[in-house]
């Protein structure tokens, strides 16, 4: 009899978000864009299966005792938001504001 302390027991994806506190859609994204590697799960014909002791484990590496130590754990893509980048390391290519488009004159086909 597998009890809920048993790290092969396998489990659904809604009852793995509700474990980590997540929706099971942020599970299925995590799945297809691959953005959490740490987090394993298993593929059994069309069931998709999470084993419980990866779920600790995985919550393990996302421990943190400060805001500070949680700011350098490696975070997905899809939580990071957009990359701050410096404007002298890639400046942008200003447009001049009174020059003429390069389709003025022409007319749309569409």
């Amino acid at each position: 009899m597998l009890t809920s302390s048993d790290p092969n027991r396998m489990l659904s994806t809604a009852d793995a978000a509700d474990l980590l506190g997540l929706q099971p859609c942020t599970l299925s994204a995590w799945r297809e864009d691959g953005s959490q590697p740490g987090l394993a799960f298993f593929k059994l014909g069309k069931a998709v299966r999470y084993r419980y002791g990866d779920l600790l484990a995985f919550l393990e590496t996302r421990r943190a005792s400060s805001t500070l130590v949680a700011r350098q754990l490696p975070q997905s893509p899809a939580l990071a938001g957009p990359s701050r980048v410096s404007a002298k390391s890639s400046p942008r290519p200003r447009k001049a504001r009174n020059a003429p488009s390069a389709t003025e004159g022409q007319q749309s086909l569409f």
